[in-house]
């Protein structure tokens, strides 16, 4: 994970070696399948980090491997409005990944948990001129404006880049777009090409 991150511009290890930054790598089949046991092991975080900084953030990469682990899916709801309830209560910021089904075309969610989120930002990749592309737009925000464009984004050694709205491109949320903007000249296909 460290490496990944390092190669997104973050520095993940420096942060775990100064204290800053916990990693934490739970298989859930070997939790409680009720509780997963996560909720006791964050307040015991708090409550370990409560004389210094403090916690300010705590990720949940991913939710995928909780869903699978569930008997049925109400009781990972009734678990996850507890524990964002608790850690909302402790002013701790809460960021939920959720991989979903289906890298291009048509996506499905192995559950929806957006009702409990605030703010919901939205990936896809899609094609487009022979490349994969990446795709963010929000979704969803609770209070406040928020942007409803969609944009193009990299990651790379200097860290994630959101670029300028996708005007020229319909439907990159479904994973596979059209085309809507002006035909590129034979110039700028071929730079290499004379008028």
């Amino acid at each position: 994970m460290e490496e990944r991150l390092s190669g997104a511009g973050g520095d993940l290890a420096a942060h775990v070696h100064s204290g800053v930054a916990t990693v934490t790598l739970n298989r859930p089949q070997a939790l409680n399948a009720l509780t997963f046991g996560m909720l006791e092991t964050l307040r015991d975080w708090l409550d370990h980090w409560e004389n210094d900084a403090g916690v300010r953030m705590v990720v949940l990469d991913s939710l995928n491997g909780y869903v699978n682990a569930m008997p049925q899916e109400d009781f990972l709801h009734l678990h996850l409005h507890e524990l964002l309830g608790y850690l909302n209560q402790r002013g701790v910021v809460t960021i939920m990944v959720l991989a979903q089904h289906g890298l291009i075309g048509a996506m499905g969610t192995p559950v929806d948990v957006s009702y409990l989120a605030d703010t919901v930002f939205l990936m896809r990749f899609f094609e487009a001129r022979g490349a994969l592309k990446k795709a963010v737009s929000v979704v969803k925000k609770r209070s406040g404006f928020h942007e409803q464009t969609i944009r193009g984004f990299t990651m790379g050694k200097d860290g994630i880049v959101v670029g300028e709205p996708l005007l020229e491109f319909q439907g990159v949320m479904t994973g596979v777009p059209q085309f809507v903007g002006d035909p590129p000249t034979r110039q700028a296909r071929d730079p290499g090409a004379t008028p």
